[in-house]
């Protein structure tokens, strides 16, 4: 332990947190200093500079000392004691001054304010070591059970003056009363904490004596009693008067290896040093292994030391909240005397090795298991969400993704008690490593479980379609007007449509929402909303990142707003707030290549004058270079042949674990199905559904086949229907799919809001069929609201007719016979070219990614960044961007800096949501608050009273 006098810790625990501290600090005030008064940001530079000043000192003098080399004195502990905490004390003081209410929560990352604590604490807790070994050198004699009297003497005497003292003390008036409490806190806490730790010192170096001769007795009660009291006493095994919550009270310890390495841990400590070299090895070995577990419940309480004697005060089992520190000297001790006899027997190059790479094996064991937890899940949201479909189905190992689902619900738990989180500090890293710092929607959650696990979740589907805004809205849309301009450089139309949106209430708070289907050909290419008097450009930002920021916005009654797509070509466009019979300004510019007319909340607006492009219409299809991306107008579609393709039945039968009945219960049901469809039953396919998805070989047994199939997993219907219409759309052929279900409910099967994005692999028809208990079938729409059925008048006619493009002979597509334009991908492989600009032909760039996107989900994913930083580029909405309009700066650099961890992350892992889960540093801060507010109204009591005295 000697060691830790040598200069070079200075770097590594104060120079290293203090670097990262002013980072982390600096970044945020970048963010937030335009919403900061002139007082804070004067504090800032204030506190900043001071910050910076003790940095420097500090590092000058370990370099100084280094080259001397000297040991760091017992002055320069404790000087660094008083400086870091005079300075913690006006960082806490100042706290609401340098996150003043100006600035809203959601831009301030719940750890933040606190990081100050949480990065210098190291440092507070080398400074006191170092006091504590220049002031009990080995080679002199020292006595234990002073220090022990004057470590009890601080809980007793504070227990005493609160009952007998402070009841008639006449406390002075103004903050210097205040002041004066906390300080004595701060002493108190430091005295008891170095004389304890002190006392344990001096027995651990202690040769002979009493001490000495019971070491054995106190070290079990040290290393083994009080570790797994403190555990048992944290998940409530004992002491449930004290409330302790299911989470834990310091974090969720309930895992038996917990148990399992505090009982190792004790042990390896307790055993006696055997004689033998190779033993003493091997025992320094085992002790080193477990090192990594004592010095993870220090870090974890370390923060918490501070409140130690108000816990040994308040509570009986307060004391438990030493066992970390004291396992730690323990440690320590036992670990440098093995290293000290063993440099006799070996060189000190394999003791020191022996010692780290023994010290590594947990947290690389913890590591790996976290990497485990990242391989399948990653793996199972390639399989869910960018499939690929030139590829059998893979298998996916659902033990270890169910194990990984469980830890991130149990993260995003918002029952978990504010005294503790999952795990202190593992779950920061495993939010990083397994998470990319991201997280799981519930949706996500809910699709994932059910899809791999084998029990029928309960949730409700309606869920899954909370992305669209409804129709109905408070405000309503009272003028619809449009500007249209016609660029002969890019051929195409350029028009503003402009609305203006009225709340007829008298209540305030309301928010506009509409959806609007945007005609095929048409990119939006700006956005607006007048604010303040003001016009406000939109910003076009990543979408995930812009909805977060809008939600943040709009729970602060702020005033975002923000044009996004749902599915297909259909958009949302909400605004917000409304006050009472107010009236907003909101708008969005067009690129068209030809005249069209769009309709927006029931009313009509034309773009581009129809007189002009009548007498010459577009009869040319429009092509990218090397022919990835086809634009066809209506007028060059209907050139195209007319083709009538046959249908044949594709069922999807349900091998799920969820399956409500046997194979044999739908058998009479497909065979009554096809007798009443002539010539069905020769073409109709099979494929077996669960978790994977298996079609048949023609002529395949497809009830002994569905009867041999291992039922696993859930019905991933959505899984299913996606393959089958890509393929289809992937390789066009006279014959197109009709999809039937087979399944006991509909309820158990995982379905999308939609399948709008695949519509193009079957032009003539837009639905799915269930097959019902009598052999009849069931139409539901594949264009939205999938798990509904359609109502009889809904149900629209099907084997339609189709264009053939290019030819009849050799179709690469079939379109939908319509007086609508359409867009076809030339070739089967697609790229993105290095830089778009911000013409209309740039948006059929994007809006092919899209296209491949839908039939090529894998292939198209390595292209996501491009295609959204070329969103970006040209200004074009895209499904993987929005436009939002924000009324500051510091919102336009909070969705930046949002926007920056989205995309450094998994594209199917989302933003946090709504859930606020208290982070480790905050909650040493909580209860020193709670703590420091107590006594503040306590003093203001005894104020109270002495005055009416």
């Amino acid at each position: 332990m000697q060691n830790l006098l040598n200069p070079k810790w200075l770097f590594v625990l104060n120079t290293l947190p203090l670097v990262v501290l002013a980072l982390l600090l600096g970044a945020e005030y970048g963010v937030i200093h335009t919403l900061l008064p002139p007082d804070s940001k004067k504090l800032w530079l204030v506190l900043g500079s001071l910050l910076v000043g003790l940095g420097v000192v500090h590092a000058g003098y370990a370099g100084w000392q280094l080259k001397r080399k000297q040991p760091l004195p017992a002055l320069y502990g404790a000087l660094t004691l008083a400086a870091y905490i005079a300075f913690l004390y006006l960082y806490g003081y100042h706290l609401d001054h340098l996150f003043p209410r100006e600035v809203p929560r959601w831009m301030v990352p719940g750890e933040m304010p606190l990081y100050a604590g949480t990065f210098l604490m190291p440092t507070l807790a080398h400074a006191a070591l170092v006091i504590l070994l220049n002031l009990t050198p080995a080679d002199q004699p020292h006595r234990a059970l002073p220090n022990f009297g004057v470590a009890l003497a601080v809980p007793v005497g504070a227990y005493l003056f609160g009952q007998l003292v402070l009841p008639w003390w006449r406390v002075p008036g103004g903050q210097f009363g205040q002041h004066a409490l906390v300080v004595l806190f701060i002493t108190g806490t430091l005295v008891f904490l170095f004389f304890l730790a002190r006392g344990v010192y001096i027995l651990l170096t202690r040769k002979a004596g009493v001490w000495a001769e019971y070491q054995l007795l106190w070290k079990v009660l040290i290393t083994l009693v009080m570790p797994v009291l403190g555990l048992l006493v944290n998940s409530g095994v004992l002491f449930r008067d004290l409330g302790a919550p299911a989470s834990g009270i310091f974090g969720n310890f309930h895992g038996w290896w917990f148990y399992g390495l505090a009982v190792l841990n004790g042990a390896l400590l307790c055993v006696p040093a055997p004689t033998d070299k190779w033993w003493r090895l091997a025992l320094l070995a085992g002790r080193s292994f477990t090192l990594a577990y004592t010095l993870y419940f220090f870090l974890v309480f370390l923060p918490f030391l501070p409140l130690s004697v108000v816990a040994v005060v308040a509570v009986g089992v307060g004391f438990l909240m030493l066992t970390p520190l004291l396992l730690l000297l323990v440690h320590l001790r036992e670990l440098s005397q093995d290293v000290e006899v063993l440099r006799t027997y070996f060189s000190r190059r394999l003791v020191i090795g022996v010692l780290i790479a023994s010290s590594l094996l947990l947290p690389l064991g913890i590591t790996a298991n976290y990497l485990y937890c990242r391989q399948a899940l990653h793996q199972a949201l390639a399989y869910i969400y960018t499939p690929d479909y030139s590829k059998p189905t893979p298998q996916i190992n659902a033990n270890p993704l169910l194990y990984t689902l469980e830890r991130v619900r149990a993260h995003k738990d918002p029952s978990a008690s504010v005294f503790g989180s999952e795990l202190p500090y593992l779950s920061t890293y495993f939010n990083w490593l397994v998470l990319d710092n991201l997280t799981l929607s519930e949706e996500k959650l809910q699709r994932l479980e059910q899809v791999f696990g084998s029990e029928r979740p309960v949730y409700n589907r309606e869920q899954f379609q909370r992305e669209e805004p409804e129709e109905e809205s408070r405000p309503q849309l009272t003028k619809l007007t449009s500007r249209s301009h016609y660029d002969a450089r890019q051929a195409a139309w350029s028009s503003w449509v402009d609305l203006e949106i009225t709340n007829p209430d008298q209540w305030g708070n309301a928010e506009y929402h509409t959806t609007l289907a945007l005609p095929l050909g048409c990119w939006v290419q700006e956005y607006y909303l007048d604010m303040h008097g003001r016009r406000e450009k939109g910003i076009l930002a990543e979408k995930k990142s812009a909805m977060w920021v809008f939600a943040q916005i709009r729970n602060e009654q702020r005033d975002p707003g923000i044009l996004y797509y749902l599915t297909g070509n259909r958009l949302a466009l909400r605004v917000f707030p409304f006050a009472a019979r107010e009236v907003r300004r909101t708008g969005f510019r067009v690129l068209h290549k030809e005249p069209v007319a769009l309709q927006i909340a029931g009313q009509t607006v034309q773009l581009g004058e129809v007189a002009a492009s009548a007498t010459q219409p577009l009869r040319q299809s429009v092509t990218t270079s090397g022919g990835q991306v086809v634009y066809l107008s209506a007028t060059a579609k209907q050139a195209l042949p007319l083709v009538q393709r046959r249908p044949y039945y594709h069922f999807l039968l349900d091998a799920s674990a969820t399956a409500s009945a046997k194979p044999t219960v739908y058998q009479q049901r497909i065979e009554s199905f096809l007798q009443q469809r002539p010539g069905a039953k020769a073409t109709a396919r099979y494929s077996l559904v669960n978790s994977e998805i298996t079609t048949l070989p023609a002529g395949t047994d497809w009830l002994s086949a569905w009867q041999a199939t291992p039922a696993t997993g859930g019905y991933y219907l959505e899984g299913a229907m996606q393959r089958l219409l890509a393929e289809a759309w992937l390789h066009p052929t006279p014959e197109y799919p009709v999809l039937v279900t087979v399944t006991g409910s509909l309820e158990w099967a995982v379905l999308p809001a939609n399948f709008a994005a695949l519509q193009a692999a079957t032009p003539e028809q837009s639905t799915f069929l269930v097959l019902a208990a009598d052999g009849s079938a069931q139409a539901h729409s594949l264009l939205q609201h999938s798990s509904q059925p359609l109502l009889p008048t809904e149900t629209p006619a099907e084997g339609r007719a189709v264009r053939a493009w290019p030819t009849a002979e050799q179709p690469r597509a079939y379109l939908p016979d319509n007086e609508q334009p359409s867009v076809v991908l030339g070739a089967e492989t697609f790229y993105l070219p290095p830089a778009l600009g911000q013409t209309w032909q740039d948006g059929l760039w994007l809006q092919g990614y899209q296209l491949y996107q839908a039939r090529n989900p894998a292939a198209a994913e390595p292209m996501r960044l491009a295609a959204i930083r070329g969103s970006f580029r040209s200004g074009i909405l895209s499904p993987l961007t929005s436009y939002l309009a924000l009324e500051n700066e510091a919102q336009k650099a909070a969705l930046l800096r949002k926007q920056n961890e989205v995309l450094a992350g998994n594209a199917a892992l989302d933003v946090d949501d709504d859930v606020q889960r208290m982070s480790e540093p905050e909650l040493w801060v909580l209860l020193l608050a709670v703590g420091i507010w107590g006594l503040r109204n306590w003093y203001r009591h005894q104020k109270g009273v002495a005055l009416a005295k």
